[in-house]
This record gives structure tokens, C-alpha cells and sequence, in this order.
């Protein structure tokens, strides 16, 4: 069946994209991805490259706690199947080329697809490109620029690949962008003085409320637009907000990161409507 499917190894995105329009892999937390845009322009490279339908994106990434408010961001996209590997006390993201293998060498097994856009750097891989073209499939490898002349691609993939293309800068800062927490990390009062960790979850914070704020209804954003200033968010909202934090931390929420919680929701539901 002529249709394209894009495969998506998001460790391999963000740590590549942050340092080649950054100068070095950032966390997540200190980025921010226009999931919906993004999602949108790879379909339309995919059908581009392809010159067949879509038949979805694969999103791959890693977790130690179960999705993340931006995986379910990504997830609740048309068109997109979120699949998720998990993250070791290392930080090193596990199983997700075990996903990408199986799922781009079934779907080439079943007939479902004739060309697959991969956008992925590690050589494991390889193999799975392979397999797939032995059942007839066009597999087109989508790197990002490197920064550094070495690559952040397995030469190995590239060879075995039928075409290859790369994301430059000006493209990627159309969806990726370094995040600003200063002003919303103390909306009240004098800024505040914090260590690496306590920086780093506030930043975990200000992502989270971000993309829980992205999967809000339109009734939801405008009962929190309607709100006067410094009234409290409605309490099923700002206890489902507060709980979903608590999770990815793993302990109870300090003030700090109470406040720029649901000082980041405001300004996420705020920015929607501009």
C-alpha cells in the first residue's frame, strides 16, 4: 500500500536540535516544542518525500514515571501514536530502538507502508532499515545539522538508508525554543536565589503546566481567562495540576513550585489566545 510512516526518536530530536540552535543539548525542561506545528510539517515532508499519503507519525521517547504531560500533548495530536521506552537511573533512554525496530520492520512485513521517513541517529537501527527494504519498503532518513563536524548520525544508517535530509536552523527555530522561567518563577514579590536543582524543577514546573495547559477545552481555558487577577484556578483543575507535578517529582510540591505552576498555566491558556 503506497503510504509513508514517520518515525520519531525524540531523544535523538531534542538533544541534536537543542545544540545545534542552543550550542549544546539542553534539558527538557529548558525547551519547549510547538508540538501541533511540528507534527504538521513533518507530515508534510513525509508526504513530500514520499508522494503518498500519511499513515501516521510515531512519536518514541523515554520515561521512568509514566507520560509526562508533554508526551500526552503529543499524544492527543491526530495522526500521532505515542510510544514510550523508559529512562534508567542513569538517564539513559532504554528501549526505544527496540520500538522503532519492531514497529517499522511490522508494519513493512504487513504491506501497510511503501516509504518510511526516519528521524533517528543511532546505528542499532541499521538492521531494521534493512529488514524493511527486504520487503520492498523506502526507507528516507531525516537528520538534524550537525553543530559538530562528527555528526550526531551512525555513518553506517546513513549508508544503509535510500535518501537522506537534514533540518537546519532555520527551520528548527520555527519549533523549538529555549525556555524563560525568571519571570514567572516568582510572580510576586523580589526574584528569588536558587541552586541548579531547585532551578531545574521549576523549569520541570513551568513545561508541565505548559502542556497540561495544551490539553485543556475550550470551556476550561475560558473559565480560567474570566478569572480576575490572583484569584485561585478552579480546584479540579488546579488539584488535577498540582497532582500530575507531585508525580513526575515524586514528592510533595514546595510553594515555590506550586506558584509557577499555576502561574505558567495562566500564561500558557493566555497565549492561546493570542
Amino acid at each position: 500500500m503506497n503510504r509513508i510512516a514517520v518515525f520519531v526518536d525524540a531523544g535523538y530530536f531534542y538533544a541534536s536540535a537543542s545544540e545545534l540552535l542552543f550550542g549544546a543539548p539542553l534539558r527538557r525542561g529548558e525547551l519547549r516544542l510547538a508540538n501541533a506545528e511540528f507534527a504538521q510539517y513533518l507530515e508534510h515532508c513525509a508526504k513530500t518525500i514520499g508522494g503518498c499519503p500519511l499513515l501516521r507519525i510515531y512519536w518514541y521517547d523515554g520515561t521512568n514515571s509514566g507520560p509526562t504531560a508533554a508526551h500526552l500533548a503529543m499524544a492527543y495530536l491526530d495522526n500521532v501514536k505515542l510510544r514510550l521506552g523508559f529512562v534508567n537511573q542513569s538517564g539513559e533512554q532504554k528501549g526505544v530502538d527496540g520500538l522503532i525496530f519492531s514497529d517499522l520492520t511490522n508494519l513493512a512485513r504487513n504491506h501497510a507502508i511503501s516509504d518510511a521517513l526516519l528521524v533517528a541517529g543511532d546505528e542499532d537501527l541499521r538492521v531494521g532499515v534493512q529488514q524493511a527494504q527486504e520487503h520492498g519498503i523506502r526507507v528516507h532518513l531525516l537528520g538534524v545539522e550537525p553543530k559538530d563536524p562528527s555528526g550526531n548520525q551512525s555513518a553506517a544508517l546513513q549508508r544503509e538508508a535510500d535518501t537522506r535530509r537534514q533540518l537546519d536552523a532555520d527551520t528548527l527555530k520555527q519549533f523549538l525554543f529555549r525556555r524563560e522561567y525568571a519571570a514567572t518563577a516568582t510572580p510576586l514579590g523580589e526574584p528569588e536565589a536558587h541552586d541548579e536543582e531547585t532551578t531545574h524543577n521549576l523549569a520541570r514546573m513551568q513545561e508541565l503546566a505548559g502542556e497540561y495547559g495544551a490539553t485543556l477545552d475550550a470551556e476550561q481555558r475560558e473559565l480560567i481567562l474570566a478569572l480576575p487577577e490572583r484569584t485561585p484556578l478552579p480546584h479540579e483543575l488546579d488539584r488535577e495540576l498540582l497532582l500530575r507535578a507531585s508525580e513526575l517529582l515524586g514528592r510533595k510540591l514546595e510553594e515555590t513550585e506550586k506558584r509557577t505552576l499555576r502561574g505558567a498555566l495562566r500564561g500558557a491558556v493566555t497565549a492561546t489566545q493570542g
